[in-house]
């Protein structure tokens, strides 16, 4: 999943000097804020914090719940987000061994790993770029799925945008026993509707052992005792890799 916020350059109001944390801002065309009465019915975003050298977070991404970020020349970035939402459970609050809910909406949040709400663990959190942003996670062992949260250059084909990926896993599942660990000779169980992983030969739930390793299951049908196929795609890879499956027992 992709989530892009804005990076600019620019002064809030034509001051930036005069923007200070938990101010209000209303959008002020396509590119820069102005500053407003927190009453105001057109406050519709808070400056969260300053990024930058002598600041606490030295970039904006990193400061929980920023969704827009200006470039404040020679003093560092404004970190902007949303007014009324809480940045504690923005994403980007969360860090390795947190819990996101479900990426497969626009927006995910943080969330308690024992709340039902929770369906993926953080692996890892890695700077990425808007250039392949899930590529960061395939050395992340257990890695099931991912979740960019990139901020954006808007000029120049070379202001590719920096931010952060999160390495996913299942909440409940063990990294150690996810598919990308698999080899030749070790058994699988289901654990999904289509999903497998790894488990002892000798279990009573092992269904499939892996007799071969392939590009294409199309190739399994010429293996001696292949009775299925299982192929997935690692996060940040470009091709599938292909197993083919004989009886466990």
């Amino acid at each position: 999943m992709l989530a892009l916020f804005t990076s600019g350059c620019g002064l809030i109001n034509g001051s930036s000097n005069a923007v200070q944390a938990a101010d209000c801002l209303k959008k002020s065309g396509d590119d820069g804020f102005d500053k407003v009465s927190c009453s105001s019915s057109e406050a519709g975003f808070v400056v969260l914090d300053r990024a930058g050298s002598g600041n606490a977070h030295e970039r904006c991404v990193d400061v929980a719940g920023t969704e827009y970020v200006y470039t404040d020349s020679g003093k560092g970035s404004i970190c902007v987000g949303i007014k009324g939402v809480d940045p504690a459970h923005a994403a980007n609050a969360a860090q390795k061994g947190d819990c996101l809910t479900d990426t497969k909406g626009n927006n995910p949040l943080k969330a308690d790993c024992g709340d039902s709400t929770a369906v993926y663990r953080v692996l890892d959190r890695l700077d990425t770029t808007e250039f392949m942003p899930d590529a960061a996670c395939k050395k992340v062992a257990g890695t099931q799925t991912t979740y960019s949260y990139l901020l954006k250059a808007k000029k120049g084909m070379g202001a590719f945008g920096t931010g952060i990926v999160f390495c996913l896993i299942a909440k409940g599942s063990d990294p150690t026993l996810t598919i990308d660990n698999a080899k030749i000779g070790d058994c699988l169980k289901k654990s999904g509707a289509d999903d497998v992983e790894i488990t002892s030969c000798s279990s009573s739930d092992a269904e499939y052992k892996i007799l071969s390793s392939q590009l294409d299951t199309s190739l399994c049908d010429n293996v001696s005792g292949s009775i299925a196929t299982y192929s997935y795609q690692q996060p940040g890879e470009i091709m599938p890799k292909a197993f083919c499956l004989g009886r466990a027992h």
